[in-house]
């Protein structure tokens, strides 16, 4: 006979049975970005697999302990008080009525089966079941059915009914098969066909991120065969496992425009046969905007661009051709560039604009050319020497560039030394500035070409250098008494008259006697002037 610390003991049990936490398996997490959703899963239903094998092993403990209490009954007199006391403790637990059914949620999504019945209980000798093994055994059932209906909440809400397969088929099956032996009262065999029907809702939620891939794979798959139906299904079971994910998001909404996109590429080939490359542009560039990542329209895209481009290419390259035979070499250049901008490694524009380039080279430098020697018809040295610079600058080679910079530059320094000496003709008073003017004269008359303007100036300059070269002759008078002296001729003495021949120009004649004050009288000989008379006599004493 079981003890009172048994019965404690079976007591205590039974109560930690009641107070077993269940593990609500967390949200599935985002494929895209987090980690594995599958995890806490696994965290949570092992934890319950554990628990239903627990239980299996409580039920069958239980079955074993009022099976002795069956062979070998309480004598209630025989036992002490204590003993007493237990028993009626025992008995003053609610005994639950074992006739109860009680109604349990039936899956919709697999069929009833037919009700096969348990071989190992129809081969038994039908027996009274005592009270407290059958509540046990019941109470035992809910939790194992309790854990199963979290398990399958779980993989239902991940959309398993899509995707379970044959799998998830057995698991309806167990499900069913130990609903129906729980409202027969076969609660062993109920908590056992739980179990199998909660370790097969683990095996799924194993399968799940495989089973996440493989619709994405399938979605890929129908979008590239262009099934719009068959890609939004698999994306959208795909979003059931991984709520969060933005790669099956993103191609969820791909394959709901992709009807649209579909339309959009045949009706672009249909302008592509018909040589309507405008419109099939137009047609393959909208899909694209509905389809970023469609790379059939991206292709055709792609081909339509080629096309447009050739017909542009072999359009601009002619046009320029047939400027640069024109002489038209800024609009040949223009349009080879364009050309050049379609297919930038194109031998044959290279070739056509490295032509241009040259012809465009030498017409600038037959233009420079050109007004510089009309510069230097105009005796305009400055600007001819500008243009020979400009030749020089495009190529440093060119000769006449060479020649004509030398050339400018000669009459520019001869041309500004004239001006010098017609502006100030009066420096030419002194001999070394005569001398110097002489000296232009000479180089000036060597220059060539030496034209109308160049000989008038040096005509003007000559006639100064002339003047400046013929005497003039000068009367001074004195009294005899008064010493003469005239700068830059020299001290003339006491006389009466004394005539002179000075060239043009300014002098100073001074005029001295002792205990009489200096006098001076400053003279300016011109050029053709008749003779000129100075009077100089001291006649203040001091």
């Amino acid at each position: 006979m079981p003890s009172e610390k048994s019965n404690q003991s079976l007591r205590n049990q039974q109560t930690s049975d009641h107070n077993v936490e269940i593990i609500t398996p967390l949200k599935v997490r985002s494929h895209s970005g987090q980690p594995d959703s599958s995890h806490p899963f696994r965290l949570t239903v092992r934890p319950i697999l554990l628990l239903l094998m627990g239980l299996m092993v409580m039920a069958a403990g239980g079955f074993l302990f009022i099976r002795h209490l069956s062979k070998h009954p309480v004598n209630v007199s025989e036992e002490t008080h204590g003993s007493e006391t237990s028993e009626v403790h025992v008995q003053k637990k609610p005994v639950p009525d074992a006739t109860r059914r009680i109604k349990l949620p039936v899956d919709p999504v697999t069929p009833s089966a037919p009700v096969t019945p348990d071989p190992q209980q129809t081969m038994e000798p039908q027996q009274t079941m005592n009270p407290a093994k059958q509540a046990l055994e019941k109470e035992n059932a809910e939790k194992a059915l309790e854990a199963f209906l979290k398990l399958k909440k779980v993989i239902l809400e991940k959309g398993v009914a899509e995707w379970g397969g044959k799998e998830y088929e057995e698991m309806t099956t167990f499900s069913r098969e130990a609903d129906e032996r729980f409202m027969d009262q076969k609660f062993l065999a109920a908590t056992e066909k739980y179990a199998q029907a909660g370790s097969k809702a683990v095996e799924l939620a194993d399968t799940t991120q495989a089973v996440f891939q493989r619709l994405l794979e399938e979605g890929f798959k129908a979008l590239e065969e262009g099934d719009s139906s068959i890609a939004q299904k698999k994306f959208r079971t795909a979003l059931m496992i991984e709520p969060f994910s933005d790669l099956a998001q993103r191609n969820l909404e791909r394959a709901e425009k992709l009807d649209s996109v579909n339309r959009l590429i045949e009706s672009g080939k249909t302008h592509e046969k018909n040589d309507r490359f405008a419109f099939a542009h137009t047609d393959y560039r909208e899909a694209l905007k509905l389809d970023p990542e469609s790379k059939e329209a991206q292709k055709a895209l792609n081909r339509v661009k080629e096309r447009i481009v050739g017909q542009q290419f072999q359009k601009l390259m002619s046009d320029g051709l047939t400027a640069y035979h024109d002489g038209r070499y800024q609009s040949a250049r223009t349009r080879l560039l364009k050309a050049k901008s379609f297919r930038p490694d194109s031998r044959e524009v290279q070739n056509a604009l490295l032509q241009v380039d040259e012809a465009i080279r030498l017409a600038k430098i037959e233009k420079l050319r050109h007004k510089a020697l009309t510069a230097e018809q105009a005796e305009d040295w400055d600007k001819a020497l500008g243009s020979y610079l400009l030749v020089i600058k495009i190529d440093p080679n060119i000769s006449f560039a060479l020649q004509g910079k030398e050339r400018a530059l000669e009459h520019i320094r001869i041309a500004k030394q004239i001006r010098f000496f017609l502006q100030k003709p009066a420096v030419m008073e002194s001999n070394p500035q005569l001398q110097n003017a002489i000296l232009v004269i000479e180089e000036a008359q060597s220059l060539q070409p030496r034209g109308p303007k160049l000989s008038q100036r040096l005509d003007e300059l000559k006639a100064l250098v002339d003047a400046a070269r013929s005497p003039v002759k000068v009367m001074i008078e004195s009294d005899n008494l008064t010493e003469v002296a005239v700068y830059k001729v020299g001290k003339l003495g006491r006389f009466t008259t004394r005539e002179l021949s000075l060239r043009p120009g300014s002098y100073t004649v001074v005029g001295s006697r002792d205990g009489y004050k200096d006098v001076r009288q400053k003279i300016i000989v011109k050029p053709g002037r008749k003779a000129l008379r100075v009077r100089v006599i001291c006649k203040n004493k001091v």
